[in-house]
């Protein structure tokens, strides 16, 4: 059996857990359920899908920063949501908060 410091400190944990995997279950339907849809006319929707149906995402890092600490260079790569055409010519950017960083030792 457990002591009561250590029942209390399971169930503290146990609680934690749970509370964090239904934060996180509901933030992912929270963002799947922003996107909403409104009445919109026949011939607008036609245009409006045929126009999407031409753009494609592609998913690109940059480097955003590198600086010189404790004897190595850190470099941060961001992400980047990148819309194109199907020509391949850029339409819109949008900076995601996925971030990389590379560590190289410096002589």
């Amino acid at each position: 059996m457990l002591s009561k410091t250590s029942s209390k400190i399971f169930t503290l944990f146990f609680l934690v857990l749970l509370i964090g995997t239904m934060a996180y279950l509901d933030s992912f339907q929270a963002r799947n359920s922003e996107i909403g849809s409104f009445p919109v006319a026949a011939e607008e929707e036609e245009a409006t899908s045929a126009k999407e149906q031409q753009l494609f995402t592609v998913l690109e890092e940059k480097k955003i920063a590198s600086e010189v600490k404790d004897g190595y260079r850190v470099e941060t790569y961001q992400e980047f949501e990148v819309l194109k055409d199907e020509d391949g010519k850029t339409v819109d950017v949008k900076p995601t908060e996925n971030y990389s960083y590379i560590k190289y030792k410096v002589e």
